[in-house]
């Protein structure tokens, strides 16, 4: 019993911890909603060239789109255009996500 509140304090800063943020490049190619009982948007992107078939592939990048980019980031899977992907990476969810890395866009942009 002396641990549940700590335990509690835990969960309730779970994705406070912000452990970096960047800019990455490239082509959006799968936008899902994803989760048993919690879902979310999981979106990958692959910072490679892939104009005109001819590029290589890069590795690819998973992140966690918030509602409100949704929409945004279907356009980009659709149009396959590039995109700018700003985004931050939180050290602790619980909830919120299923990438290993723990990434969440900020804001998509269309190159």
């Amino acid at each position: 019993m002396k641990h549940l509140p700590i335990l509690a304090l835990c969960l309730l800063m779970a994705g406070c911890w912000e452990t970096s943020k960047g800019v990455k490049l490239g082509t959006i190619v799968k936008c899902a909603n994803e989760g048993v009982l919690i879902k979310t948007y999981e979106c990958e992107l692959i910072r490679g060239g892939l104009n005109d078939g001819s590029g290589s592939f890069g590795r690819s990048f998973h992140f966690t789109v918030p509602s409100a980019l949704v929409s945004m980031a279907s356009d980009a899977l659709e149009s396959q255009r590039e995109v700018k992907l700003s985004y931050h990476q939180e050290l602790l969810t619980l909830w919120r996500t299923k990438t290993e890395d723990n990434s969440f866009a900020d804001s998509i942009e269309f190159k």
